[in-house]
């Protein structure tokens, strides 16, 4: 049975992405590939930071192991593949560097773990999802690094799994607060209009920010919008724009200064990797009249929690769940060590 997603959608690449550093991101891994396994659909793991060392290289606090089932492709570096000889079977040797050398694909023949070395490149992760779809691997599954969104880029996962842990604030309600502001910058809707599409590519070809004045295409007066506030305004107002395509991140602070500049338009960023603002500035913007979407966007499949923090403090599992799910929904809400997975 293929995997899918909560609407229903068919599934075969799957971002992993943490709220915060230690969020149980590894957990949350383990489980969908134990999953797949199970379901005969041999699954490919890939990580864009370190995964599945014995400690956290910033605290020294034990950290849980990558697991693998037989027939589990995983991409890694050679040295990581020899700690456990006779576990793996080597396919071949990809264009990639990770943080921990040359990278391999390969085959665990009986079950296992190892450690994921990071792919940090967006082309990278291209390669080892090519290798994976060459070898046979029916779902890869992508572990994002701490505070790192690349392996959700839209091109790369057609579903995207949070994992909110107690490690991403002091109290519930900050934990709470930082979900649903993550949840709704990245919900914002996928662009629909197909002159801003086109303008939101050359955007990307061009490298600078290019907007729409009546039925034509002209690229903004300004190569960037981190400048001053007076030079932004003067763009701003040198035409009658109707939207503007951004092809880098867009900050808190710019987002703000084109609010305070009395722009009330679309804009348009090519995906959420690069959304870097605030809910509370996005929400300054919305009430101004403004309007923000994305070229593509990938499909926020679930929200995993995990109320236990390796600081020590463990917050109420249900009333986390609960508490999450009321700012998720219609997204599910898993805890998938009381709940399980499925």
């Amino acid at each position: 049975m293929w995997p899918k997603d909560w609407t229903g959608r068919e599934l075969k690449r799957v971002a992993i992405v943490g709220l915060a550093k230690n969020a149980g991101k590894t957990t949350v891994l383990n489980a969908l590939s134990k999953l797949s396994s199970s379901r005969s659909l041999p699954a490919g793991l890939v990580s864009i930071g370190v995964d599945g060392e014995e400690r956290d290289a910033w605290s020294g606090r034990p950290k849980p192991p990558v697991l693998v089932s037989a027939g589990t492709l995983v991409a890694t570096a050679g040295p990581c593949l020899d700690a456990d000889p006779g576990t793996w079977e080597v396919l071949e040797e990809i264009p990639v560097r990770s943080l921990l050398g040359p990278v391999f694909l390969a085959r665990a023949v009986r079950p296992g773990s190892v450690k994921l070395a990071g792919v940090t490149s967006a082309k990278g992760i291209d390669r080892v999802l090519e290798g994976f779809q060459r070898h046979g691997a029916r779902l890869a599954l992508m572990d994002g690094a701490y505070d790192r969104k690349a392996a959700a880029h839209p091109l790369r996962a057609d579903g995207v799994v949070l994992v909110a842990g107690a490690s991403a604030g002091r109290t519930l309600e900050a934990v709470v607060r930082r979900t649903e502001e993550w949840v709704r910058i990245f919900n914002l809707p996928p662009c629909e209009d197909p002159l801003l599409k086109k303008a939101g590519e050359r955007a990307l070809l061009e490298g600078r920010p290019v907007g729409i004045v009546g039925e034509g295409i002209e690229p903004f007066p300004l190569p960037s919008l981190l400048v001053d506030r007076g030079r932004l305004t003067a763009a701003v107002e040198s035409r009658p724009w109707s939207a503007l395509a951004i092809p880098g991140a867009l900050t808190d602070r710019t987002l703000s200064r084109l609010t305070e500049c009395g722009w009330t338009r679309p804009l348009l960023l090519s995906s959420p990797t690069h959304a870097f603002f605030s809910l509370r500035t996005l929400r300054a913007f919305l009430r101004a009249g403004g309007e923000i979407g994305y070229l593509e966007r990938a499909r926020l499949i679930g929200v995993a929690v995990n109320p236990v923090s390796p600081e020590g403090g463990c917050l109420d599992p249900r009333e986390m769940k609960r508490r999450i799910a009321d700012v998720c929904r219609p997204v599910p809400v898993i805890d998938v060590i009381r709940d399980g997975i499925g």
